[in-house]
């Protein structure tokens, strides 16, 4: 499934909790569940049933139950399960020739799936919570601030899924390096100074940001640069003015660059010669 899909995931849930289980905790099998289940486990540990399987789930796990999956579960007495959980419905809009399709597709989740990612665990801990306590809040606007925690839970877990080699603690890492650029980009920077911002070498910042991003930061850099400077020609600026406010001392090659990224030079697309 394409990652554009998931971006317009629109959630909707049902039931938000801070789970810590008691002896009498339990799924019961025989009752029908119409909605998604996520949980993550972080403490004590449990016994769940998803349709034909049976797994002992404990601290790192993440569980994803599908609508109408079968569920039975229970934990134990010295080891009591204390988890985040949360029951939700999504669909996923999509615009296609003028004319909305809602997709209605199961995450790409296995039922059991242990989180080895310390760094990424304890950030999912962090967003679970504080969704946790968004929604308890009863405020007036709990449910669009709740969507985008569990939009960016869902991201993460995304991203790790389908990365070989996720490692969140470089993910962070270049996420605070992108902030940076969208904070300076009009700045004459250099990959020494965003290294030394985040308090890493511009070699180790060349490899993971290319590992992360599939770019190199200069790329990535520039694309910044000529989504504003689109942004600013058609507000009427003129080439050389975009040039100059997004960084470019030379309008030739912000021109060159421009007409490489966007495929029509920036006069053209003034015009709306597209």
């Amino acid at each position: 499934m394409q990652p554009s899909i998931w971006e317009n995931m629109f959630p909707q849930f049902t039931y938000v909790a801070d789970r810590r289980c008691t002896t009498n905790w339990q799924f019961q099998g025989n009752k029908i569940h119409d909605k998604h289940n996520l949980i993550l486990v972080y403490d004590g540990e449990a016994e769940l049933t998803c349709n034909d399987r049976t797994f002992s789930v404990s601290r790192g796990d993440l569980v994803y139950y599908k609508p109408l999956d079968f569920r039975l579960g229970h934990t134990f007495p010295d080891r009591l399960m204390k988890c985040f959980t949360v029951d939700f419905l999504y669909t996923c809009p999509t615009l296609t020739n003028d004319e909305w399709e809602f997709l209605n597709i199961n995450l790409p989740f296995s039922a059991v799936e242990k989180i080895n990612d310390d760094f990424l665990f304890s950030r999912l801990l962090d967003l679970f919570s504080n969704f946790t306590r968004t929604w308890l809040s009863g405020n007036q606007n709990k449910t669009p601030r709740g969507r985008a925690i569990f939009l960016e839970m869902i991201s993460l877990l995304l991203q790790w899924k389908c990365g070989t080699n996720f490692n969140y603690d470089k993910v962070r890492k270049i996420e605070k390096v992108i902030h940076y650029m969208t904070e300076h980009f009009p700045n004459q920077l250099t990959l020494q100074e965003i290294a030394e911002h985040i308090g890493i070498s511009p070699s180790y910042l060349g490899s993971i940001f290319k590992e992360v991003t599939g770019t190199a930061p200069i790329n990535y850099l520039v694309g910044i640069r000529l989504r504003k400077a689109k942004d600013l020609l058609r507000d009427g600026y003129s080439v050389t003015e975009a040039a100059e406010k997004v960084g470019f001392n030379d309008v030739f090659y912000f021109s060159k660059c421009f007409k490489k990224h966007v495929g029509i030079s920036p006069s053209q697309y003034i015009s709306g010669d597209a």
